[in-house]
């Protein structure tokens, strides 16, 4: 059984794919799915992610391929001493130990739009061009304007989103996955939904689609984040923890490891995937003008707060239902 992407007429005649992770952290765990579905339709598919990862800790026990010194590096091989957080690290040694395969993990050091925009075009060149970039977010929040009580960690996303503006690519698409899952960010997911519905108005919604535990790319998904997860002392994706006991068919208050202390209602709805045009997200973003000259990751927090300071925020709603 193969994930049913209702973007491959956007992808068509796309051939060369950067995947990358939008908000940081285990943003591009979120995209594994996608990334065996594509591959395995003979796209060439590469991995990125806007990282939370210490460069120099990754140097020291690893063997990182960099790009652009402190900015842009590519985790691979092995990781030869334990260490609690370095996602990227830990898949790409997922990879070549468990399945006999060289993948790159690039990660995009944290920082503002401009630093941000030049490692993209950096990685881009080195890759050869790409066709299509899929910006993956865990969770909704990438979806949010900056106008809502409940945004969740919407700065992340928002720089990931604004520097793909510049980028020269054709296909831009921005992909969500764990609707739900963000209880220890307090999102508000009646403020998503209306955000949804009207990027759905402007056409900007091309669908979703479903996770089921039948598919190869989801228990691949599955086995790559247990893998990393269950390095010894290692942290683990509370946005993940959820969406996969929920495809696998749990529901209610269930903890996957047990050590979450912020419940989450566990539903199916979690491991549906919602695509959108990532030009018209960044567009109705209300806090991307204001980002997109932001050199330091300080920077862009300070213009976040300083700007919703002075907004007249939705309120927070629950739904109905």
């Amino acid at each position: 059984m193969q994930l049913n992407l209702p973007i491959l007429h956007l992808l068509k005649d796309c051939q060369k794919i950067l995947i990358a992770g939008a908000g940081g952290g285990f943003d591009i765990f979120a995209g594994l799915p996608l990334y065996f579905t594509l591959r395995d339709m003979g796209k060439t598919v590469h991995l990125a992610n806007y990282t939370f990862s210490d460069f120099n800790i990754a140097k020291v026990i690893s063997k990182p391929e960099p790009l652009i010194e402190t900015l842009l590096m590519g985790a691979q091989g092995t990781v030869n001493h334990p260490i609690m957080y370095y996602p990227e690290g830990y898949l790409a040694q997922w990879f070549e130990v468990e399945r006999g395969e060289k993948v790159p993990i690039w990660m995009f050091a944290k920082t503002g739009v401009e630093p941000l925009t030049m490692c993209y075009k950096t990685l881009i060149k080195h890759l050869g061009g790409v066709d299509a970039l899929i910006l993956v977010d865990g969770g909704v929040d990438s979806l949010m304007r900056g106008d809502e009580m409940g945004a969740g960690t919407l700065m992340e996303d928002t720089i990931s989103l604004t520097a793909a503006e510049a980028l020269d690519i054709p296909v831009k698409i921005l992909a969500c996955l764990g609707f739900g899952t963000e209880a220890e960010e307090a999102v508000c997911h009646y403020n998503a939904l209306e955000n949804m519905a009207t990027l759905a108005r402007l056409g900007a919604f091309y669908g979703a689609c479903a996770l089921t535990p039948q598919m190869e790319a989801f228990q691949l998904y599955e086995t790559a984040c247990r893998y990393v997860w269950e390095q010894p002392k290692h942290a683990k994706s509370h946005i993940s923890t959820r969406i996969i006991p929920a495809v696998n068919g749990a529901f209610g208050n269930f903890d996957m490891y047990g050590e979450s202390h912020s419940p989450a209602l566990i539903s199916l709805l979690m491991g549906l995937y919602w695509f959108f045009d990532a030009t018209v997200v960044v567009k109705r973003n209300l806090l991307a003008d204001d980002l997109r000259k932001t050199i330091t990751a300080e920077d862009a927090f300070r213009i976040c707060i300083q700007k919703r300071m002075k907004t007249n925020l939705r309120p927070y709603k629950s739904l109905p239902y």
